[in-house]
């Protein structure tokens, strides 16, 4: 087997989602050198952390971790799970950012993975939703961490109207592009008990108008704790 991945690399070489390099055979995803370099947050070891403090006085979240800075040469693997389909690279950084959540002692248990809903024209558009490809991977790193395995819910929340891209609006603009874009889905095929833990996930935490949304409508429908997770965080 190991001849015949090699011979596969060789015919169909892989990139790093980062640099662009050729990777070698025992590189996955990233070659070493930006693997190293990974401008991790440690959000997960800091109570009141800065992307905690985003939601202060907004919504009432428990905890929120974020795996890596959004910086202009981490952007580079967002954009390949976000717009150039490529899975694997944003199931494996969810299971890393799983792998550190289970790895917190005081971490709430979570009961239920909900990623952020992808209106149906975009999804099917590119085909999947990046928010559900990162849940499944939070999952599986949770699993792997030794925390207990939640239940993903991708058809939790809905997208009530389409909404234009946030990237260029600022806050406010971004709060009112989602104020009503959003809303709860009462015929999912599971429903969450009062007081369960959901933890709400997102491909990347700017100002938080999205996530806000999102975890007001879960707390407000469902009496529920609410924990965020996303991949980047944006100073």
């Amino acid at each position: 087997m190991k001849w015949w991945r090699l011979l596969f690399d060789l015919l169909f070489p892989k990139e790093c989602a980062v640099c662009g390099k050729v990777l070698n055979y025992h590189e996955q995803h990233f070659c070493l050198e930006c693997f190293a370099d990974m401008p991790l947050t440690w959000f997960w070891n800091v109570k009141e952390n800065p992307a905690e403090r985003v939601f202060w006085g907004r919504a009432n979240v428990e905890r929120v971790y974020s795996l890596f800075y959004y910086t202009e040469k981490w952007r580079a693997p967002v954009h390949m799970l976000k717009y150039n389909g490529n899975i694997p690279v944003g199931k494996r950084m969810g299971e890393m950012l799983g792998e550190k959540i289970a790895s917190v002692q005081d971490g709430l248990p979570v009961d239920y993975i909900v990623p952020v809903p992808l209106h149906w024209r975009k999804k099917m558009k590119r085909g999947y939703n990046q928010s559900e490809v990162i849940a499944k991977g939070i999952a599986a790193g949770l699993a792997a961490g030794g925390a207990k395995v939640p239940v993903v819910l991708p058809g939790l929340l809905k997208r009530a109207s389409f909404t234009s891209t946030q990237t260029a609006k600022d806050r406010l603009e971004r709060w009112h592009n989602v104020a009503k874009a959003f809303a709860f889905n009462g015929n999912c095929r599971i429903l969450p008990p009062s007081g369960c833990h959901i933890l709400l996930v997102d491909d990347v935490l700017t100002t938080g108008a999205t996530l806000e949304a999102c975890a007001s409508i879960l707390m407000e429908r469902l009496g529920c704790r609410v924990s965020i997770a996303t991949l980047a965080y944006v100073e």
